[in-house]
């Protein structure tokens, strides 16, 4: 059907899907409509040629990531200083970049599909293991299970591609969309990418069983990838891959709400310490075991504040309560956006995972050029090194990461089995009042959920939340509110699959399903020469 439609006009609708699929993130989270987004492009792509394929897969990434990730848009013009032409121009050109993924998705997919026998090929003739019967116009045959894995394949090989370049990017994958969704529960399986996979796979093999011309068998694998998904996830999500431990503890959550053009002005210095210690020591009972501040809570070197917090701090030690807080530890001519314990031990987390053009440059080089129009406070820091261990503090190991770090859920893995808890802080202040906030905080849900651990994370505007390791929300501190935060968190032991696999099953199940493809691609075009 979809070859009486033009790709101009194949392309709008794309487009339009794309951009429908960004209300399956947070803060809508309308995870129906991801599966019907996904499936309006693979079914716009069927019958493509691969140039037709890969505008109408751009087009699709163009409503996708122009309102998905227009947030960057906040942070080059309202806080990195630059010139609201110039912020639309690098928002533009890093939206066509993430576009090349989609496009070359849907590329590939119409390269490796099978030609058809010519224009005499009925339905059913020809099927294959896969199921690949049926003629959509003469052409191809009409796309079976077998096309629709190599899809989600194609698919979730360059999310995984994604993740991995220039930093990585791993923003709105499509596996967040079910993080309260029915699939959400494969997350200490096989985690977001394994979710995104099975969802794809799902979604396109579905319209299968009702297809005039599908066989008896297709129909039966389509419905067998349906059921087993969905009995799969219910599954993951009831078993009991952690265990509690016997006692809870109590973390306060300080959000001060410090406005971002403010909060790093020296002058301000004293004011934002007063103010997160008015937070810290407001009504605070003996129940309470660990304070957390936001990350850059200390604006400065941790050393510089260490006389004011002094007396405050030794009080605190006094009760037994530890307070952990976000701002720069200095070492030699090097500087770390850094959390430390600021009594006991002082234990410190030097964070690992630096983002490019916001704490430091890449190819500096070439492109400090860009240092004259956009201005990042911080953006000169050092990579933290060493094991990747947690802090020990209110009695339990303390898994923490900084900011951005909790959107990479391989790199958390190292922090398990050892951490009881985990910590995340953060100053999406950056992103002004956008959604990509509450885009964070979904991707912290889905981490808890694949770690199989609780985890606290605190902002400096919010949202900050304490979530279960269930992923779900026990309480949060809304944006723009200042406000402590006091909740009772149950610590959890063992260890989830996916700690201990990581992405390597959906990276072998994504590679090898593609391979069988493009090698009966290949053989098929042999025989035929």
């Amino acid at each position: 059907m979809n070859r009486r439609i033009g790709a101009r006009a194949a392309g709008a609708l794309a487009l339009l899907a794309g951009a429908a699929l960004t209300l399956s993130f947070a803060p809508y989270q309308w995870w129906p409509v991801a599966p019907l987004s996904l499936l309006a492009l693979y079914t716009l792509l069927a019958g493509r040629t691969p140039r037709q394929a890969a505008f109408i897969g751009w087009c699709f990434g163009i409503g996708y990531f122009a309102l998905g990730v227009n947030w960057v848009y906040h942070s080059l013009h309202l806080f990195g200083g630059a010139a609201s032409l110039f912020a639309i121009f690098l928002t533009a050109l890093f939206v066509l970049v993430m576009t090349a993924f989609p496009a070359a998705t849907a590329w590939g997919w119409a390269r490796l599909r099978p030609t058809g026998a010519g224009k005499g090929t009925s339905a059913g003739k020809g099927a294959g293991p896969g199921g690949e019967s049926g003629a959509l116009d003469g052409a191809r045959p009409a796309p079976g299970v077998l096309d629709a894995g190599c899809f989600a394949g194609l698919w979730i090989l360059s999310e995984l591609l994604r993740n991995a370049i220039m930093g990585g990017f791993p923003w709105i994958l499509i596996g967040y969309s079910q993080t309260t969704g029915p699939l959400g529960g494969l997350a200490p399986t096989i985690g977001v990418y394994g979710i995104g996979l099975v969802l794809l796979l799902m979604t396109l093999v579905a319209p299968l069983v009702l297809r005039p011309g599908s066989s008896p068998r297709q129909r039966l694998v389509a419905a067998a990838l349906v059921l087993g998904g969905l009995g799969a996830s219910w599954w993951s999500g009831a078993a009991r891959f952690t265990a509690p431990l016997p006692e809870d503890i109590g973390v306060r959550l300080a959000q001060a709400s410090i406005p971002q053009e403010m909060k790093f002005s020296r002058e301000r210095l004293q004011r934002s310490l007063d103010d997160y210690l008015g937070l810290t020591l407001a009504d605070l009972g003996d129940d309470i075991d660990l304070v957390v501040w936001p990350e850059t809570a200390i604006p400065t070197d941790f050393d510089n504040v260490r006389p004011y917090l002094a007396s405050t701090i030794r009080a605190l030690d006094a009760r037994g309560i530890d307070v952990l807080a976000g701002g720069f530890e200095r070492d030699g001519t090097d500087s770390y956006n850094a959390v430390r314990q600021l009594g006991g031990s002082e234990q410190v987390y030097r964070k690992r995972h630096i983002v490019p053009f916001g704490e430091y440059l890449p190819l500096r080089g070439l492109l400090e050029v860009f240092d004259a129009f956009i201005v990042v406070p911080g953006s000169d820091l050092s990579r933290g090194s060493g094991p990747h261990v947690p802090l020990e503090v209110a009695g339990q190991s303390v898994g923490v990461s900084i900011c951005y770090e909790d959107v990479f859920g391989e790199e958390m893995r190292p922090l398990l089995p050892a951490s009881t808890l985990l910590v995340n802080v953060s100053n999406d202040a950056w992103f002004g009042d956008s959604a990509a906030p509450h885009q964070h905080e979904q991707k912290a849900r889905m981490r808890a959920r694949e770690m199989g651990r609780p985890m606290v994370r605190v902002t400096n505007t919010g949202v900050s939340s304490a979530i279960t390791y269930q992923g779900e929300i026990i309480d949060r501190i809304p944006q723009g509110v200042v406000a402590a935060l006091d909740v009772r968190i149950v610590p959890r032991t063992g260890t989830t699959p996916y700690v201990r696999l990581g992405n390597w099953p959906v990276l072998l199940l994504a590679s090898g399903w593609v391979l069988l493809v493009a090698g009966r691609r290949f053989s098929a075009a042999r025989r035929a020469a």
